[in-house]
């Protein structure tokens, strides 16, 4: 009974061996599956995303829609929707500042940590400008000065 065994596992390696060498992949097919490969590498980079909901604290932390967000020192600006809430995908790991403004509110910078496949998430609110009653006073003397307009005298007599 062995050697009947033994005979029946060379017929099928030798099946074996011969339907590899008749499906040997060809050239198009080893490009296909190398660009395959290649476009999976490239579409898998590890990034993260920040997300967030930015806040009025002089109006019982309303939302403040279309608050600005920018990432520093990148191109990278969006806006808060109606919610206050925002969002910013593809971001590389690593360290950023978020600095988010707003028209008659201070700025403020808040330092953010992304990492990989992660989404970090940040609550936070904005305060308006103080106005200082001097500074006021100051821009007021300033438009009541009387402004001088002279003309030079050879610009004159050339025309």
């Amino acid at each position: 009974m062995l050697p009947n065994f033994n005979i029946r596992v060379t017929l099928d390696l030798h099946r074996l061996h011969s339907f590899a060498l008749q499906t040997r992949p060809s050239m198009k097919n080893l490009a296909l599956i190398f660009s395959l490969f290649i476009t999976t590498l490239m579409f898998s980079q590890q990034q993260g995303t920040v997300a967030g909901t930015i806040l009025d604290k002089e109006l019982n932390n309303e939302p403040l829609l279309f608050a600005n967000i920018n990432i520093k020192n990148t191109p990278t600006t969006v806006q808060t929707n109606f919610h206050g809430n925002f969002e910013i995908h593809d971001i590389n790991p690593g360290n950023y500042t978020l600095v988010v403004s707003y028209l008659g509110y201070e700025t403020i910078e808040v330092p953010i940590i992304i990492e990989e496949n992660k989404t970090t998430q940040i609550i936070n609110g904005l305060e308006t400008k103080k106005i200082n009653l001097q500074d006021i006073a100051r821009l007021q003397r300033v438009s009541e000065e009387p402004a001088y307009i002279t003309a030079n005298s050879e610009q004159s007599s050339r025309k």
